[in-house]
């Protein structure tokens, strides 16, 4: 294995930590297999995907500017709490 097929990990690692860090309040943000993803945890919307971090990272902005998710969700789960406000 050469050294760029070796990084790659390292460089998904680091740019799903970076996604999550400005971002995972508001998303929950995984990496399955080659495509990148985000549900909204306040349950709205579609699940936004990307085979790029960088493109997941536009449509997450784009999904925030056109309806903002509150930021004071429970970080566990992807939607409301059972009997609470959707």
């Amino acid at each position: 294995m050469g050294r760029a097929a070796a990084g790659q990990p390292a460089q998904a690692g680091g740019a799903l930590d970076e996604l999550r860090f400005h971002w995972g309040s508001a998303y929950n943000i995984t990496l399955a297999g080659s495509m990148w993803t985000a549900r909204r945890r306040d349950g709205r919307g579609d699940v936004l995907a990307d085979p790029l971090p960088e493109g997941l990272r536009l449509r997450i902005l784009a999904d925030y500017a056109a309806m903002p998710v509150p930021r004071d969700l429970p970080v566990t789960g992807c939607g409301p709490a059972p009997g609470g406000q959707p």
